[in-house]
């Protein structure tokens, strides 16, 4: 069953990339759930020097 989540292409240099993906086999991740755990400890930490983001209510 394909995933519902919403989809965001993310370039960066191959270097990099190589990097990242030695990182998360080192983690026994995907790159992708690499970059999913680096966003969330980002977003936690703005969040813990800035004040909870609030965002606006979806109106569907």
């Amino acid at each position: 069953m394909p995933s519902q989540l919403p989809k965001f292409t993310f370039r960066v240099d191959s270097v990099t990339l190589e990097k990242l993906r030695y990182i998360a086999d080192g983690n026994f991740r995907t790159v992708n759930k690499e970059l999913e755990m680096l966003v969330k400890k980002y977003i936690s930490e703005y969040e813990q020097a800035n004040g909870s983001i609030q965002l606006p209510k979806a109106s569907d």
